[in-house]
């Protein structure tokens, strides 16, 4: 009878600590981006490319890839709205080599070469889409009004 018993309580505490890693590599963040994480891996979508791009957020109907956000790097995240009103506008796209851009309280959008791009303030990342329609039909869904401009309207 204290075998059975022992045996349950070392089963019980074998799958509580297989319960305590899955949730620790699903949520905790300095795990779940790890790549050796089988639980935490992303979503692969691309809609531009070959390529698999892996996306966070992945959601029927979304046509974009997800890349690190190579706009504005090395500055606060919550300052970075700040900082790019004080910033020389075209300057910033001779730099970042956007031909036109637009922008607005949240967002960012321009295109780079045959590619589109939007980047909310304050993100890691840049959303990338191929085509322009694709970028204003999810404008439309987050109910924003951006106009792209050349940059010798800045």
């Amino acid at each position: 009878m204290r075998f059975i018993l022992n045996l349950i309580k070392n089963i019980i505490a074998v799958a509580g600590i297989i319960v305590i890693v899955f949730f620790a590599l699903k949520y905790a963040p300095f795990l779940k981006d790890q790549e050796w994480n089988p639980v935490g891996n992303k979503g692969v979508h691309s809609s531009y490319s070959n390529e698999s791009v892996p996306v966070d957020e992945f959601k029927p109907g979304q046509h974009y890839a997800v890349e690190e956000n190579d706009l504005l790097n090395n500055m606060p995240a919550s300052q970075v709205k700040n900082i790019f009103n004080m910033i020389n506008k075209k300057e910033f796209m001779h730099v970042s080599d956007l031909s036109r851009m637009g922008y607005n309280d949240k967002y960012l959008i321009g295109q780079r070469g045959n590619q589109f791009i939007m980047y909310q303030f304050g993100s890691d990342e840049i959303r990338v889409y191929a085509t322009e329609i694709e970028l204003q039909q999810d404008l439309n869904a987050l109910h924003q009004n951006i106009e792209m401009k050349p940059m010798n309207a800045y």
